[in-house]
């Protein structure tokens, strides 16, 4: 039985020029009335309902047409028990991926701290320093005072005696 474009398209779901289209560009066997318009057999047929199909599922028309798409397949059907299994296994592997996403995390933590911890011991080695200074001046201050009280002067700084002309 040789069908026509319309009822081809009204069985794929799709515009009659769609289905004029897709003839065209992969070059699909078809006859033609006395008037020029496609007859489809029902394998034509099934060959777009495949490139539907595949089109429906991503696939570009290029790799379609380059044969890289096969006619459709059944699809696989399995188990539940099999199904389960797989399952198991997708599970179990995808609590051993956190386990190692966990564990390199806290060892960048760890690297971190140890980095930020040494920052730190230097700071406290800096203030310290800076501390032990700052005591030495005060020393240094302390006894230039004590050396001014005890001589009865007191010592001006140099610039304040350039003004006291």
């Amino acid at each position: 039985m040789l069908l026509k474009t319309k009822q081809v398209s009204d069985e794929l779901g799709v515009n009659p020029t769609t289905v004029q289209r897709w003839v065209k560009y992969f070059e699909l066997s078809c006859e033609k009335n006395e008037k020029g318009h496609f007859l489809f057999t029902n394998d034509t047929l099934e060959e777009l309902k495949s490139i539907k199909n595949a089109l429906r599922k991503g696939y570009s028309m290029e790799k379609i047409k380059g044969g890289i798409i096969e006619k459709s397949s059944p699809i696989k059907v399995i188990s539940q028990e099999s199904f389960e299994q797989k399952l198991d296994r997708f599970t179990v592997r995808l609590e051993q991926l956190e386990r190692q996403l966990e564990e390199k995390a806290n060892e960048v933590i760890t690297v971190q701290v140890l980095q930020h911890r040494s920052e730190l011991d230097e700071l406290v080695k800096k203030v310290t320093s800076l501390e032990e200074k700052l005591i030495e001046l005060e020393d240094h201050t302390s006894i230039q005072e004590a050396v001014g009280q005890s001589s009865g002067k007191v010592k001006r700084p140099w610039i304040m005696s350039l003004f006291s002309f």
